[in-house]
This record gives C-alpha cells, structure tokens and sequence, in this order.
C-alpha cells in the first residue's frame, strides 16, 4: 500500500521519529512520567490530611516540605531517574518518601487510571481539534484577499 502504509495497512511511522521508539511507547513514557507526578501530589497531599488531623497548629510535615522543596530544586522530567535520586537523597525520609511514592506509583496505574476512558477522551478531543482546525483552514481559504473586490473577484 502507498502512501506511507505497510503492507499490514498500518501507517509506518519512521523509526528515527521518537529516538526510535514507537508512538505507543513515546505515550507510555509520558503515561509514566504523569503517573510520577500523580503519586507526589498524592502523597503531597496526605501530609497535608495528616497535618489537619492533628489539628496541633502545624502549617505542613517535614515530609511536605522536604518533598515540595525537593520537587522545586528538581523539576520531574524523567519520573524513574527523579526517583532513583530521591532514592538516594542523604535523609533516610525522603528515601523513604521516594518508596511511598514508587508504591502509590504502581498502584494508581493499576487500580484508579481509566485507560479507555483516556482513549474515548484523546480521539473526541482530537477530532474536534482537527474539525475546529480545518473550519479555520477553510474559512481563511475562502476569504477575500482584498474586500474591496466584491463576491465575483472581480469589483463587482
């Protein structure tokens, strides 16, 4: 088949696209990175729940303020490599933080992300983003370059 197919009718997607990985495996990594970021602010956020139970007029846990500075000193990009340096952070908290972190990683993927909802969600978006893209593709096409010169083209 022509046209960028191959013969199993699937688009061939260049292998040097992604640094060589495939557009399924590029998304994985992103989904990755995004399940990291998830598992922080959740756990951000049970120290923030801890703190309210007490009620004992604290304003945030160490750990919440050790993961927060943590995260702003090291912006996350590459949820395993900022992981693996959390691992590795000279406070035995933060090594143990980087282990809930890991947990609440694995178990967010496995139990509370809706993997069909998120393709129904990225295929509607995508078509309405095309059509919204294309109305405006045509609706420039059709305008007149110069206003003055009538709906003929031609001063009329």
């Amino acid at each position: 088949m022509g046209g960028g197919t191959d013969d199993n009718g699937r688009m061939h997607v260049p292998t040097d696209a992604f640094g060589g990985m495939s557009p399924e495996h590029k998304a994985a990594s992103a989904l990755k990175n995004l399940f990291t970021m998830v598992a922080v602010r959740v756990v951000l956020k049970q120290e923030l729940d801890v703190v309210a139970e007490k009620g004992d007029g604290a304003v945030m846990t160490d750990t919440h303020r050790e993961l927060s500075e943590y995260l702003r000193n090291n912006p996350l990009r590459d949820g395993n490599v900022w992981l693996e340096q959390l691992m590795r952070h000279p406070e035995h908290n933060m090594r143990r933080t980087a282990l809930r972190v890991l947990a609440i990683r694995k178990t967010y993927t496995a139990t509370q992300f809706d993997f069909d909802s998120m393709r129904v969600l990225a295929v509607s978006e995508l078509k309405k983003e095309n059509d919204l893209l294309m109305a405006g593709y045509v609706n420039d096409s059709l305008a007149l370059a110069d206003p003055n010169m009538g709906q003929d083209g031609m001063g009329h």
